[in-house]
Order: structure tokens, then sequence, then C-alpha cells
């Protein structure tokens, strides 16, 4: 046999494939998607083969065969990444920019190989033999929408052109629960397996429950926060087929779940489907994706669809089926608006809270009813203020101020996970008329029992859980009624069912219209729809409080039924076509980090003047900046951004790959390059 070599991915954040030479047999067992173990720098780690052996002869460079080193250990063929599933990583790699081998042990990490604990195997995954529950008859109108669902389910590739995607649009409460799982049942009847995603790690298990209930086997659940063995014994069943449903957030777009057939993306809307950390890519797109590689049914499922996906329906690109009312014909709840500044406020407490809020709120509690509380911030005070010299208490590592936690006696960054005792005194003028300005969900667990003794409150921000367990240890108090108070950030916000509820308070819509974001409204709206629709899912009306001081924002308009829903996302549609922002255009943002300010300033304004030169000859790109990041400092480095804009893709990549390279020039700073995911043309 001729002398053979392969490419290797290592799970690093380097661009380069790496070159092995490996043995006569271990060129038999490898294959694309395989698993190695290789010699790389001092270390010996585990890395991904990124194409066939080859003969040693096509070495390029002016490194001799001798040179290479050798594969140290090849992976059981039957833990090789599924051909499906590498495809959709090469093609996260090459839209995203972010390297092969981290997207490849994003979706594979050590933890699921059991490389971790190669001495233990993994474990039989305990199989449901509980018959299936009997579903619920479905309404005239589910059942009409999910023929149409079913019809392009099983349509054949040339009937399904456009790609079988569709979005299902209905409103809070109108049983979308309910059409998935029959869309499952009848995919698993015909032996497809199916993947049902979830925005937040929070609802997995509550959808985990509902799925197995219903289909009457086991399903499996992957996000980040899996246990390294759960991970392991779940990815070996898996890819042998022996499991066949799976629940999981954003992560689990990548699991190695064969032949399926249903893809489900469940609140398609939500931003935390986003990835922004090392491996960046938006999960709902990457399913589209891999729906088109497997041939399965993908269903967005949304009360509040992006704008995003709206215009893929308005391209005929996808299908759009709706729920426009609540099942058994339940009332969608009342909404109040309360103008802040006209209300007479409850005193002596941190938060901003009308006495008729108060009065709402009691009232519902002695009627035996549960209220839910939405404040979208954690922690007892947004920041301390010396009332002498009006210095703030800031983080060394970031240009934020720190959260005041009153239970721990700390101040924390909620950024970089800072924290020092909360001072008796100003640091810079010693006096001690320390005031913690702002309210979080502490201050009001704390201040509510005050003036409600009969509330018994329960917190949910990330502060509280801290785990799978006690999330869902907190749910099923509340749901159990141990509780008739369940107080939060957007933890709250995100498809949970709680029939008792029947008042949903909004502390403080103004932080939602406020946010330096183009989705700022768009995203205000789908919060405050997705919140007020927690109200009223049971027998009983629901009623919504919205405080804010803002009564005439255009948001809160729509939300009152003053403006129709689609003028407003009209006159969205319309300022982004002007400005070229999704989905009209294509974004990419172009951040330069460096321990020094100025350093950072210099290498972005010396970016920026590399790629205007390289944009000159490129049609449809736009640059803008260098400017400091909303958050300039983060965790002690200075941050500046490049926004690139163009509605020319291709035009897009070619200044992004005109960036790393000039990245990989660097020795003191670093470029980090993401193509910011809003959609798929």
């Amino acid at each position: 046999m001729k002398d053979k070599i392969i490419s290797v991915a290592v799970p690093r954040p380097l661009d380069s494939l790496f070159t092995y030479r490996l043995s006569e047999e271990q060129a038999a067992q490898v294959r694309v998607g395989s698993w190695v173990k290789v010699p790389f720098g001092r270390a010996q780690v585990h890395a991904f083969v990124a194409g066939e052996p080859r003969e040693a002869e096509t070495l390029e460079g002016s490194i001799t065969y001798e040179e290479l080193k050798s594969i140290v250990e090849v992976g059981p063929p039957e833990s090789a990444i599924p051909a499906e599933v590498f495809e959709l990583c090469r093609w996260t790699h090459d839209y995203y920019h972010s390297p092969l081998g981290e997207v490849l042990n994003a979706a594979m990490p050590a933890s699921a190989l059991g490389l971790r604990s190669a001495r233990r195997g993994a474990r039989q995954i305990r199989e449901t033999t509980r018959a299936r529950v009997t579903p619920h008859a479905l309404t005239a109108m589910q059942q009409e929408a999910f023929q149409a669902l079913e019809s392009l389910r099983t349509s054949t590739h040339e009937q399904a052109k456009p790609p079988r995607v569709a979005l299902l649009h209905g409103v809070t409460g109108s049983g979308k629960t309910e059409i998935y799982l029959e869309l499952a049942r009848r995919a698993l009847d015909e032996g497809k397996s199916v993947l049902i995603l979830a925005p937040e790690i929070a609802l997995t298990p509550q959808l985990h429950q509902r799925f197995e209930e219903s289909l009457g086997e086991t399903v499996g659940l992957w996000h980040s926060a899996l246990p390294d063995g759960q991970r392991r014994d779940q990815t070996a069943a898996l890819l042998t087929g022996q499991l066949r449903v799976v629940v999981g957030a954003r992560s689990a777009v990548f699991c190695p779940i064969q032949n399926l057939g249903l893809i489900v993306v469940d609140e398609e809307h939500d931003s935390t489907y986003k990835q922004e950390d090392r491996v960046r890519y938006h999960a709902r797109d990457l399913a589209v994706v891999r729906g088109k590689l497997s041939g399965a049914l993908v269903v967005l499922g949304s009360a509040t669809p992006s704008i995003e996906t709206l215009e893929r329906v308005r391209e005929a690109k996808y299908r759009c089926v709706s729920l426009s009312e609540r099942v058994h014909s339940r009332a969608l709840p009342q909404i109040e608006v309360l103008a802040l500044a006209d209300e007479v406020r409850v005193e002596g407490i941190q938060a901003v809270l009308a006495e008729k809020t108060l009065e709402a709120i009691r009232q519902t509690l002695e009627a035996g009813q549960q209220v839910m509380v939405f404040l979208n911030r954690r922690g007892f005070a947004a920041f301390l203020l010396c009332e002498e010299c009006t210095e703030v208490s800031g983080c060394p590592n970031c240009s934020i101020s720190l959260t005041v936690h009153k239970k721990s006696g700390q101040l924390r960054c909620h950024v970089c996970g800072h924290f020092e005792a909360i001072p008796s005194a100003c640091s810079k003028c010693r006096s001690d008329r320390l005031l913690p300005v702002g309210a979080g969900t502490e201050s009001l667990e704390e201040e509510l029992p005050k003036l409600l003794p009969e509330a018994k409150i329960l917190r949910l921000d990330r502060d509280q859980v801290t785990s799978a367990t006690r999330l869902a240890e907190t749910l099923e108090r509340f749901r159990n009624y141990e509780s008739n108070v369940l107080l939060g950030t957007q933890m709250l916000v995100k498809g949970h069912d709680f029939p008792g509820v029947t008042l949903v308070v909004v502390v403080l819509a103004d932080a939602l219209f406020r946010y330096p974001d183009f989705r700022a409204p768009e995203r205000a709206l789908q919060v405050l729809t997705q919140v007020a629709g927690r109200a009223g899912r049971g027998e009983l009306p629901g009623r919504v409080i919205v405080q804010t001081y803002s009564p005439e924002h255009p948001v809160i308009r729509v939300l009152l039924g003053e403006e129709p829903v689609e003028a407003f996302l009209e006159g969205e549609r319309e300022l982004r076509q002007v400005l070229h922002y999704p989905p009209y255009a294509r974004l990419a943002r172009l951040r330069v980090e460096s321990p020094h300010r100025e350093e950072a300033r210099s290498v972005a304004e010396k970016l920026s003047e590399n790629l205007t030169v390289q944009a000159s000859g490129l049609p449809a790109v736009e640059i803008l900046g260098p400017s400091e990041a909303f958050l300039e400092r983060a965790k002690g480095i200075y941050r500046w951004d490049l926004l690139l804009k163009s509605t020319s893709v291709k035009s897009l990549h070619q200044l992004v790959l005109a960036a790393r390279a000039h990245g990989r020039g660097l020795q003191k700073s670093r470029i980090l390059v993401y193509i910011d995911p809003s959609g798929i043309g």
C-alpha cells in the first residue's frame, strides 16, 4: 500500500485543516466525520476527519511525509458524525465563517463521544413501554391546520417545491403543541424520527414530558447543560437509531438523530435561537438547512413570527398555516395599559408599582387565582448610587455598573461575573449615603409579601434557577398551586401553560423599547404579546396590566388593538428596506478586541481602510464604523466594531474573508468576525 495522509479539523479557533499520516489499518477504519486522536503541540487532542485518506504524493508545501505526525487513535466507526450532520456543519462553517473544527466540536463534543471517560461504555437508554395517551380531539381549526401540514410532509420532493418549510402562525393558547404531537405520531408510524427545538432550556422539561407521555416512547433531551454521562448515552442511542424523538434547545439542531421526518422550531421568533459565543449561528435557520438535507418537514411555530420568516412567506419560500382562535373559543386576555406618569404609585418599595396594579394582584389572590409578574431585570437594584457625589459602583473589568444583590450582600457584574461585597461607604468621597436605584426581581420578591401577606412567591430568573432540577421543581410547585405568584424575567415569557393564571403584570415595558437594536420594536411586541398570552389559558378569563411611561408607543398601540399589527409590521419592513437591514440585506459584524483601548481603535480604523479599498470593486456594499461596541469594555477587553451591509451575499462573504486575512496578520489584537444570522437567502 502506498503511504496515506489525511486532513483533520482540530477543535480550536483556527481556520486551517491539519495533515497527518496514518497506517494502512487506520486508513481502512476512517471516513469523513470519524473522530481521531492526534498530537497537537505538546498535547494529544481529539479531532475530526475532514476528507477521505489520500496518497502522500498529493502533499503540498515544503513539509515531507516523514515530517508529518501520525494519527494516534481512530474512534470506532459507529461513533462517527453522520453524513447529514457533517454536511450541516460544513454549511455552518462556510456561511458563518466559524472554524470547521469548532463547528464539529459543537455538534459532537468530547462529552458526547465519551472521550473524557473512555473506560466507561455508553449505558443502554431505558425504553418507554407505556401506551400512547389518547390524543385530544383536534378542533376544526386545528384539524384544518394539521391536514395542511401533513399534506406538505407527505408530498414528494417535486411536489414540495419550494422546500418543506411551513410557518404555523397561531395565537397564544391556540393549541400548536397538539398539532406538533399529531405530526410526530404520523412521522413515527412511518419509521421516521422527530426533532423538537425550544428556545430555552427552561422549556425543555415540560415539552419532554408532554411528548414522552403522548407518544408512548422514550424521548431524548439535548442541551448545553446536559450531564456528560447522559449526553454520551443519548448519543450512542441516536447513532444506532434506538432513540427516535429528541427535545432540545438550539444546540439540538446538530444532534445525530437518524432518518429525520419532522423538525419543529417552537417560538421560532425567539432571539435565544441565536448562538452568540464562539460558533455563532441561528438554530432556526440551521433547522431549515437540515430539513433540506434530510427531506424532513420543518414547522416554524409562533404567535408572533419574526419579520424574516414573514418575508419568506411573502416570497412563497415558506407556506403559512394559521390558527386565529384559542382552543374552546377562549377569549384572548383583556389588556390594560397604565401610564405611570399619571398613576399613584406604591411608596416605600424599590419597584415602580401603581396602586391600581397592587389592588388587581390583591383581588386575584383573594379569588384563589394565580399571578405572573414580569420584570426584565434580576437582582435587587440596577446600581448603587452615592447621593453625596453621584458616584456609581462600576465593574473593574467592564464598562457597566454593578448590580445590587441584597441577599448575598454583593455587587455583581452580569457580564464577566465579577463580584464584591456591598460597601458601607462610597469609594470616592467616603459618604455612607448609598442608594440602591432601579428595581430587580430580588427586590420585588422581598417587598411584595409586605404589601400582600397572602402572596406565596416563587422567583424564576438565572440567579434563583441554577440547574435544570431546580427549574423543574419551581415550575412544578407553581403548577401545583404551592405558590400563587410567579415572578421573573424573560424566562416567564416562553411557552409556559398554567391554567390557574388569570393576571399577568408587566412592571416596566419601557426597557424593551429602548434597546439599541434595529429589531427592538419587533422584539418588544413579541415579548409583550407572549407574556400577555400566559393569562387566561384555563376556564377563567385573563387580564394583563402593562405599566409604562410611554403609553403612546406604537408597540403599545398595537397591543391595545388601536393599530393593526399588519400595519406595524409593514412599517418595520419598509424602514428596514430603506436602511438595508435584514431581511432585505445581510449583515456582518467585525469586532476588534484588545486589552488597550487605543490599540483596539487603531486596528479597527486600519481594518476599515483596508476593507474600503477592497469594497471599491464590489457591488452593493456599505461599511459603517468603526465605533465602540455597545458594551465597549467586557472582561477587561476593549471592543470596537465595524458593520458591513450588503444586498449581495457574495460581496459580503468576500469582505469577511478579506477581514479574516487581515486579522491573521495581527499579533497582539485579534479580530472576531461573524455573520449576523438574519435568515437564509
